[in-house]
């Protein structure tokens, strides 16, 4: 490989060392054990690979790459710090590097989510088990996608997570293949598992820093609020969008309390300047003042889940959404 370009000269450089380091000594693993065997014909592959003629320019680096440089030269640390005295670098500075590359992984994991803000729009559903009329959620799903919905909620209060798997990979899978986002109500372990588009959780869930460690940088987490003054708190716990309901009656999940309406709707879009999603009772025909009063994403659960059509009703409220001037 040639000078042109280091970075990825360095990168390869690096990754040959380590792959030679692994096959020549590998503790605990018989010397032929099958993967070790394949790992070192690969290596002689590689070694035997011509440099590159005349490569052209590195290629100028994304947030989204230099996240990953970032997160590789934090486990390239972690091997050094393992190697003690022999690694080069001091207990000093392993600390230094160590908190600054944290930092950076913060602040661009912040930056990076908050360009995900736009697609926080236009129909949000809540796939629940529970409300489907009896019919598979899967389906239920696919048909909210083809209806027009941008964003997927899994929302599952009854069963274990082993059990929830299956249909999370499954509901990932579908987003993925339609540029819709998934997010997992509650279940942090479970979003960082399937590497959903982030989570959802309540005010009496995982605080958002403990989330926070569990997720991804690129994960985006929602936080429900019912007074005006816990948005504000939401907010500086770091939530990169904040859900805010229950705006009408609504019988799919008990509050406790009256409906907010539309007023206090349009107080919550004055106290945040965050993506808002609208909760709680919303169908195709009250849709219009929620938009109107400045939600972000219309949230619904039983107004396309026990819909007889959940795609048609899908397709009326993205329309309705679309009609009073909400983007979807």
């Amino acid at each position: 490989m040639t000078g042109e370009a280091p970075l990825s000269e360095a990168c390869y450089a690096s990754l040959v060392r380590c792959l030679n380091d692994i096959a020549s000594d590998c503790p605990d693993l018989p010397a032929n054990s099958p993967p070790l065997h394949r790992l070192r014909n690969l290596i002689l592959v590689l070694s035997a690979m011509p440099e590159t003629a005349t490569p052209g320019p590195a290629p100028k680096l994304t947030l989204s790459s230099a996240l990953t440089l970032v997160s590789t030269s934090q486990k390239l640390l972690a091997v050094l710090r393992e190697a003690g005295g022999n690694s080069g670098v001091s207990g000093k500075m392993h600390s230094s590097l160590s908190d600054t590359l944290a930092a950076l992984v913060d602040a661009m994991g912040e930056t990076l989510r908050q360009k995900r803000a736009d697609r926080v729009r236009g129909l949000y559903v809540i796939i629940d088990p529970q409300i489907t009329d009896g019919r598979d959620p899967l389906e239920i799903a696919t048909l909210a996608v083809r209806g027009g919905a941008r964003m997927l909620q899994l929302r599952d209060k009854l069963r274990d997570k082993g059990e929830i798997l299956p249909l999370a990979s499954a509901l990932q899978q579908l987003c993925q293949a339609n540029d819709a986002d998934l997010i997992i109500n509650d279940h942090v372990d479970l979003a960082a598992a399937v590497g959903s588009a982030g989570i959802h959780v309540g005010q009496t869930d995982l605080p958002v820093a403990q989330a926070r460690q569990v997720l991804s940088p690129l994960q985006v987490l929602g936080r429900s609020n019912h007074e005006i003054h816990e948005l504000a708190e939401s907010e500086e716990m770091g939530a990169d969008h904040l859900a805010f309901g229950a705006i009408y009656h609504t019988r799919t999940k008990g509050v406790g309390r009256p409906p907010q309406g539309v007023d206090r709707l349009r107080q919550a879009r004055q106290a945040t300047k965050l993506p808002l999603v609208a909760i709680g009772g919303i169908n195709a025909g009250n849709v219009a003042p929620v938009v109107e009063a400045g939600a972000d994403a219309i949230c619904v659960t039983a107004a396309v889940g026990a819909a007889p059509d959940p795609e048609a009703a899908a397709n009326q409220l993205v329309e309705a959404i679309r009609a009073a001037g909400g983007r979807v």
